[in-house]
């Protein structure tokens, strides 16, 4: 019996993902799960997709820095591991930016 050589896309695939390095794996979630804010320009403001309930990726970073707890994280925000995942990539591509946003809402 011949086997399929059919594949599922890369980024859709959770076995695909881990398969990659890590930087092509942090490429691939951050183009999976985050996207630009419609209304709001710059990096500091990206969010994650609508299917991940479009919280803003600062958000979730603060939380990520107040407590390190992912998986309750995800529980609370109602995203998959993998959108925290994302984010934590996202963010270490862009740190300084979303620090500065940071900083921004802590001096209201």
């Amino acid at each position: 019996m011949a086997e399929s050589t059919q594949q599922e896309p890369q980024g859709r695939n959770p076995h695909g993902l881990n398969q990659l390095s890590p930087e092509e794996r942090a490429d691939a979630l951050i183009a999976k799960y985050i996207e630009p804010h419609p209304g709001k320009p710059g990096i500091a403001e990206y969010r994650l997709h609508v299917e991940e309930n479009g919280y803003p990726v600062w958000a979730i970073v603060a939380s990520l820095l107040n407590r390190e707890d992912e998986k309750q994280i995800a529980r609370e925000y109602q995203i998959s591991h993998e959108a925290v995942e994302a984010v934590r990539a996202y963010y270490a591509r862009n740190r300084e930016a979303i620090d500065a946003r940071l900083a921004a809402n802590r001096s209201y």
